[in-house]
């Protein structure tokens, strides 16, 4: 067992190529001395793993731009940034693992069935969940499943400060509290949230979304508009859709709300214009999703104001 923050030293990023995952190596080599192993089946996803780490929006390229590290100190982060797409090599002699991949339950039970098969026994397993209940990711497993927690990340991973911690009656005290504390550690702000489908943030954040979708469904407003009075009115630095868009946040709103909707009942009940946006494959930014057509904005053919 991992008695103390000091003993986390290697770190997989399960997914970590991906548009959350890379954020997570991000956060973790720029947050203490670790070595981070970004672990995927896809080699092409490793390496644009690599590529948004160095290069991407929220990489460590604009982080010198911006003055916030020298480039010295940004080669040294880097360096300490592994790939692989071999269960057996990149998970050995971890201490901690980040689940960042689709949110599917049934793709996560699979992920964390093969994760804890070549993990040692003091290794945490934290899953990047948004929505999905701890404790029934857990029932998959046989060996750790007092070592799994939940770490509700947010876009872009490195830049955003909160985190939600779930824990499950399964989760074991020293796992969720070490967790806690290492989030502190590289500069999140870590917040407990009892197990239950989509904790707090998912459900408030998908409710608003899905009211903008339905608003829209309705012809009450378009997209851009609804965008400018969020900024307008509300303050935020973008709109609801902007924001599904530039993010790329559109399919983790709705493979969540999906399943909000078979735990929750009709109250998360999927809008059909979600649907038919989703299904027509629009489903953000394509440089962070490969193989989207785009936006919301670009499947109704309008101009951001």
């Amino acid at each position: 067992m991992v008695a103390k923050l000091d003993d986390i030293n290697r770190i997989a990023v399960v997914g970590g190529g991906g548009s959350m995952g890379h954020g997570i190596v991000l956060a973790c080599i720029q947050g203490g001395p670790y070595e981070v192993i970004i672990l995927s089946r896809k080699e092409e996803t490793c390496q644009r793993g690599l590529q948004l780490i160095k290069e991407g929006p929220y990489g460590l390229s604009k982080a010198i731009a911006r003055g916030k590290i020298t480039s010295e100190q940004a080669s040294e982060m880097f360096s300490r940034v592994k790939t692989s797409t071999d269960y057996v090599e990149g998970l050995r002699d971890v201490d901690l693992v980040f689940e960042s991949i689709i949110e599917d339950r049934e793709l996560k039970k699979q992920c964390f069935q093969e994760v804890e098969k070549h993990v040692p026994d003091h290794c945490i397993i934290a899953s990047g969940t948004s929505a999905i209940m701890i404790s029934e990711m857990a029932g998959g497993m046989r060996r750790l499943q007092n070592n799994l927690v939940g770490t509700h990340w947010f876009f872009p991973s490195n830049i955003m400060r909160l985190v939600e911690v779930g824990y499950s009656e399964l989760t074991s005290e020293w796992a969720f509290l070490l967790t806690m504390d290492f989030l502190a550690r590289i500069g999140k702000k870590p917040i407990r949230v009892k197990d239950s489908p989509g904790f707090f943030m998912t459900r408030f954040i998908n409710t608003y979304i899905t009211e903008a979708i339905r608003l829209v469904e309705l012809g009450i407003a378009s997209i851009s508009d609804i965008d400018e009075m969020n900024k307008a009115g509300s303050g935020w630095p973008m709109g609801v859709f902007q924001f599904l868009d530039d993010t790329a946040s559109f399919d983790a709103y709705y493979h969540a709300q999906i399943y909000l909707h078979e735990t929750l009942g009709d109250r998360y009940m999927v809008p059909a214009l979600a649907r038919k946006v989703f299904e027509a494959g629009y489903i953000g930014n394509p440089q962070l999703k490969p193989g989207s057509k785009g936006g919301w904005y670009d499947f109704f053919g309008e101009a951001k104001k």
